[in-house]
């Protein structure tokens, strides 16, 4: 069963020991609603997040808005997307009233760091298992890998990439369509 109280709760509990944004959250989302709630597949969660990226506005937001959606339709948006924002609210709230006492302090610079390392290897862990559910064969993978050279290494707008992948997914499917017109 889906509850509105059980998708607050969800999005509130991830928000709330989540550092880093939407895409820190990955990993926590895909434990909570994939293994074990199972209210979305490996494959929805994947689709949810290439949505996600694509829209402007705050990632975690955009994935509440999404996933609440997906989960329950309107008043699951409207509900994951109000419990995602509670625990960030307070805590911008609380460090905004301290932050001229704590600007200059190494033990604040050295607490970020850490939070920065965190934040980067939970990016890395969920880029690992969206890349495991996403690229199925050889030519995905080679795609992937190009793609990331192109924006990483070489310095092609990442814009570019997103458009040059769009337009390889349009090839191929028109390629598909002709190959099962051709027999």
């Amino acid at each position: 069963m889906k509850t509105l109280a059980q998708l607050g709760w969800s999005f509130f509990w991830i928000s709330s020991v989540t550092l880093g944004g939407g895409m820190a959250m990955l990993p926590f989302m895909s434990r909570e609603f994939v293994e074990r709630r199972r209210w979305l597949t490996a494959e929805e969660l994947l689709d949810v997040v290439g949505v996600m990226q694509s829209l402007p506005g705050l990632i975690a937001i955009n994935m509440a808005v999404l996933v609440g959606y997906r989960v329950r339709g309107v008043w699951g948006a409207l509900v994951a997307s109000v419990a995602s924002s509670l625990t960030p609210f307070a805590v911008v709230a609380a460090v905004a009233s301290f932050v001229s006492s704590l600007a200059d302090s190494p033990a604040l610079a050295h607490a970020f760091l850490g939070v920065r390392a965190g934040t980067a290897a939970l990016i890395l862990l969920s880029l690992g298992k969206l890349a495991r559910a996403a690229l199925d064969g050889r030519l995905a993978w080679c795609l992937a890998v190009a793609a990331f050279v192109a924006a990483a290494v070489c310095g092609v707008d990442v814009g570019l990439v997103v458009l040059c992948g769009f337009a390889a997914g349009v090839a191929g499917v028109v390629a598909d369509a002709w190959r099962r017109a051709r027999r």
